[in-house]
């Protein structure tokens, strides 16, 4: 590979790539290697419960308002100027705000906690109330902590050194892997299983922060004097609460169906859709490998005029995340039942059409995330609140319909198409008017 072809930019993102891909690496087999040691430990209705209480940890990625993306955004471009105290402000800004966010929503959550009957919103006996009491438990206050602990990610990311946060993230993946399998095989209840799943990568994302805090672009800089660090402040709230409507809607959009067909299906045939989607996951979780630092590095690019960089990287990524994605996902429907066979040693029936509507959701979200990560690294947000909230209530609606009726086989075939017409098709129309916006701009 010529060095003019990739140059600086393209060697940082394979370096942090290819740490990225250990970190990937490590959380793929936290995905899949517990899955038989947890569904022998608990039985099929528990898994069911165990596996959508565990996804739902996503949800501290926009319990945070959108902060993290937002203050990334800003730290990558302050960073490309050489800006050290515009970096160290907004880092110490972005945590003592999302501190605070964390601390708000303690009450609710301990409320939460003592009043709702969990065991009946998971379809489980009284006689394991207790047990999924403690579960919850565990799974909400991790995601308290992580409100604050995982700005260290995204504030890494922008400062370009990210290949730190993803040996932290390996190691917490692999601890979690390792105790949740331990547990399992002494035969641990649920509420133990649940909290060995989140606390290895809490612990990590701790480390993770204490390091990003000794910095030189953080620990050595001198803040900016009040007012400037008022307009920091202004500037993360209003990036962040856009990326915040953003993360809700495709929190609403692309988490929810394991609660929902947990809530009208029963927890089993929870567990079993869990199953291919986890498997098809695999595809999204190895691009990711390249949106992760491809996002700081565009932002970087923008900040110094390098316009033309950024349209070519942007070209290249879509043509590369259909190509791959496709092969990707043909391999995976095709010997699905072989791959499922082998990964949970027993045999295991799934609609045809299941299969086929995640493969084509698999090459149609990863082309989407490489726009998107574009349009995020420029901050073209309003275009994207209106049709990702769109989206969001059509794809939600789509899918009580057809679970409610029993039709989750056609569940990936709503987010496909809800997402292809009201989501795809307006930026295709529109595309032309949102990068002569970006190339306006000043990052």
């Amino acid at each position: 590979m010529r060095t003019s072809w990739i140059g600086p930019r393209g060697r940082n993102i394979l370096h942090v790539g290819s740490w990225s891909l250990a970190a990937k690496a490590a959380a793929a087999a936290n995905l899949f290697l517990p899955i038989p040691f947890v569904l022998a430990d608990l039985g099929p209705a528990q898994f069911g419960v165990w596996v959508t209480l565990v996804s739902l940890t996503t949800l501290a990625g926009f319990l945070d308002f959108g902060f993290s993306n937002g203050a990334m955004n800003l730290i990558a471009a302050a960073h490309a100027r050489g800006s050290a105290s515009e970096v160290a402000t907004i880092v110490r800004e972005a945590i003592l705000a999302l501190s605070r966010i964390a601390v708000w929503l303690v009450l609710p959550v301990l409320a939460a906690l003592a009043i709702v009957p969990w065991h009946h919103l998971f379809g489980l006996p009284e006689t394991l109330s207790g047990e999924c009491r403690g579960a919850v438990a565990a799974i909400l206050l991790s995601i308290l902590a992580a409100i604050p602990l995982n700005l260290s990610y995204r504030a890494q990311l922008g400062l370009r050194v990210g290949q730190k946060t993803f040996r932290w993230q390996a190691i917490g993946q692999l601890a979690a892997m390792a105790s949740v399998i331990g547990l399992a095989k002494l035969h641990a209840p649920l509420a133990v299983l649940t909290t060995a799943a989140v606390a290895a990568p809490t612990l990590a994302s701790l480390a993770n922060t204490h390091l990003l805090l000794r910095h030189e672009s953080v620990r050595n800089a001198p803040l900016l004097d009040s007012a400037q660090r008022a307009r920091v402040r202004r500037n993360i709230q209003g990036e962040g609460v856009m990326f915040f409507v953003l993360q809700l809607a495709a929190a609403l959009a692309f988490t929810s169906d394991l609660v929902l067909i947990s809530s009208f299906r029963g927890p089993e045939e929870a567990g079993h859709y869990a199953i291919a989607q986890r498997l098809f996951s695999v595809i999204p979780l190895a691009f990711s490998l390249i949106w992760a630092p491809l996002w700081p590095t565009y932002r970087h690019s923008l900040a110094v005029g390098d316009q033309r960089w950024a349209m070519r990287t942007l070209s290249r990524s879509v043509v590369l995340a259909i190509s791959l994605s496709s092969v990707a996902a043909l391999t995976i429907a095709l010997g699905f039942h072989d791959i499922v066979g082998l990964w949970v040693r027993a045999p295991f029936a799934m609609s045809g059409l299941l299969i086929a509507g995640f493969a084509a959701w698999a090459v149609t979200e990863s082309a989407g995330t490489a726009i998107a990560t574009f349009l995020n690294a420029a901050s073209v947000l309003k275009f994207q609140l209106v049709t990702a909230c769109v989206f969001a209530v059509a794809c939600v609606t789509g899918k009580v319909l057809a679970i409610s009726h029993g039709y989750v086989e056609v569940v990936p075939w709503v987010t496909l198409a809800t997402y292809l017409s009201l989501s795809m098709l307006p930026f295709l129309l529109y595309r032309r008017r949102i990068f002569a916006s970006v190339f306006q701009r000043k990052y």
